[in-house]
């Protein structure tokens, strides 16, 4: 007899925040692509979407955009949220100090490569345990 396999949930949503356009079109691609669902959004929207997994923020400037970073995760405490900028070094690990300093989850440099996008959000994501 044929196992089944169950069928797939709902996507998890991600919510991405303040991105240029070429940014979010390839972030939208690489996302859908991994099978998430890629939900637009301002850091200075009242209110996230429901449902959302996870949370990337793009910061143009670390140090200009620390304090509106710190507000947008104070504004969604419990939900992960993956910075990425320019302005981090590539050699910065994605949960560490940085990360921490800043008040989110995890940070990235960008230029982003995707296999490191999607391993972080992955690791985000997985319950901890």
């Amino acid at each position: 007899m044929k196992e089944q396999v169950p069928a797939p949930g709902p996507a998890p949503r991600i919510l991405v925040v303040d991105a240029d356009r070429l940014t979010l079109g390839l972030l939208e691609e690489w996302l859908r692509a991994a099978g998430y669902e890629v939900v637009k959004g301002q850091a200075d929207d009242a209110a996230a979407p429901e449902g959302v997994a996870l949370a990337i923020v793009d910061v143009p400037f670390a140090r200009s955009g620390v304090e509106r970073l710190q507000r947008f995760a104070a504004r969604h405490a419990g939900t992960p949220i993956l910075a990425l900028s320019p302005t981090f070094f590539s050699n910065v690990k994605c949960t560490g100090d940085c990360a921490r300093s800043l008040g989110v989850s995890g940070v990235l440099p960008k230029p982003i490569a995707r296999d490191a996008l999607i391993t972080a959000i992955e690791d985000l994501l997985r319950p901890a345990g």
